[in-house]
């Protein structure tokens, strides 16, 4: 009894040390978790903002002092100036202000982020081992409700949402996987010499993001799998094991692709849509592009007549019949577009060439962090940042709740990668 005492007490004393140890990693994991409702991402995201709040107070010049802090602090004010400047001649301003203000989270967040994983290089470590789990739990689960009409949870496969695994009823698991791959692809390379049989878990990851019929996501995974190809191409050790696992990889996953495609009558059919961005035909365009080439029309329209500094965050949906096109179907179907649905146009539209420019240099800054550090192992760190923040982007919002927390995430992960390597 005494020994079985002593076990408990010293297993109790080990759990509390691993806490100490990870307690803020569980809540980054917890944060990536709350992407599967509308909302749960924020009070994570909250909790460390009013933590990260708390150290710049007890330690300000930390911001001066540290070049890499500072750096963040420098990427953030060139995305979130041109919103209080935009701001200024925002058509909605009570809107506005709900994206301007509580756009701050995310500056205190990532210096809570930064700080906390630049300390022990096994944090981030696991960070990407949790990412890689909870997006291969994901992509399972999507499959499994494809296959057998219902998830692990029990929600349903409806051919009207399409495949949704957790995120149900919302489908968008193939954009936030998409996105999150470029982890799955850093864990697999991290342990692809202890199991080679790693690599097969992309498949479900594939089949999901294929079969989700989202063009985003395809785009998305596309160009983080091509990153990788590249990084593995430069960087690994012994190239002829490299491109003999990439070839049995490559094959397997262009089966199930080719097989979905042919076999999935919706895939099939949205593939054959989609192929009409080849054409010179604006019909055919339009359709490819899922009716958006009005909407950018309208954006670019609301850019020319806004051109310094836009109609303010989110405020594209407030001034679209202004400039929309005559005959324009949305305005006829009274189902008015809430984002321009490409980051570019959004940008200036909402934010002018002012936001325009800011993004620009956020870019440059965040390039020249991984020029400055040289060090191969930021790069695969910088591949889901990019990826989120490609102008053409087609989903979400880029001002919008969902996708400025994942971008900043992800900015903050890169960061304190950046750190560790300094």
């Amino acid at each position: 009894m005494i020994l079985n005492n002593l076990r408990n007490s010293k297993t109790i004393i080990n759990l509390l040390f691993w806490l100490k140890e990870y307690w803020s990693c569980l809540l980054i994991l917890l944060a990536i978790l709350g992407f599967v409702s509308k909302s749960l991402y924020n009070y994570p995201i909250g909790i460390m903002a009013i933590l990260g709040l708390y150290q710049l107070i007890a330690t300000p010049k930390i911001i001066i002092e540290d070049k890499i802090l500072k750096t963040f602090a420098l990427v953030f004010l060139c995305l979130w100036l041109p919103l209080l400047i935009s701001f200024l001649d925002a058509v909605n301003p009570s809107h506005s202000a709900h994206t301007l203000f509580p756009y701050l989270r995310f500056f205190f967040a990532g210096i809570f982020i930064i700080k906390e994983l630049s300390k022990n290089s096994k944090r981030l470590k696991f960070i990407v081992a949790g990412i890689f789990y909870i997006v291969l739990f994901w992509s399972i689960d999507a499959t499994i409700q494809f296959v057998f009409n219902k998830n692990l949870l029990g929600f349903p496969y409806e051919a009207g949402l399409g495949i949704t695994g957790v995120f149900y009823p919302r489908n968008t698991i193939s954009h936030i996987c998409s996105v999150l791959s470029a982890f799955s692809y850093i864990y697999i390379y991290m342990h692809s010499e202890k199991n080679k049989w790693l690599i097969l878990s992309i498949i479900p990851l594939f089949f999901i993001i294929l079969l989700s019929g989202r063009r985003a996501a395809w785009v998305m995974l596309a160009l983080s799998s091509f990153g990788f190809l590249i990084y593995g191409f430069i960087y690994s050790i012994n190239k002829i094991n490299y491109f003999k696992v990439l070839g049995v990889t490559a094959t397997l996953v262009s089966v199930l692709l080719i097989s979905t495609i042919v076999f999935h009558g919706p895939t099939n059919n949205r593939f054959k849509v989609t192929l009409g961005i080849f054409s010179t035909n604006y019909d055919s365009i339009n359709a490819a592009t899922a009716v958006r080439l009005p909407i950018w029309e309208t954006a670019f329209a609301t850019f020319k007549a806004n051109p310094i500094n836009g109609v303010g965050p989110r405020g594209f949906r407030y001034i679209y019949k202004d400039h929309a096109p005559e005959g324009d179907i949305f305005v006829h179907w009274n189902d008015i577009p809430s984002q321009p649905h490409i980051i570019i146009l959004e940008i200036l539209a909402e934010t002018g060439l002012i936001g325009f420019i800011g993004y620009l240099l956020a870019l440059y800054l965040i390039a020249q962090m991984l020029q400055k550090s040289n060090n191969k192992n930021l790069f695969p760190f910088f591949i889901p940042v990019i990826v989120a923040m490609f102008p053409f982007n087609t989903h979400m919002a880029f001002y919008g709740s969902i996708w400025s927390s994942m971008i900043w995430l992800l900015l903050s992960l890169y960061f304190a990668k950046v750190k560790l390597i300094d």
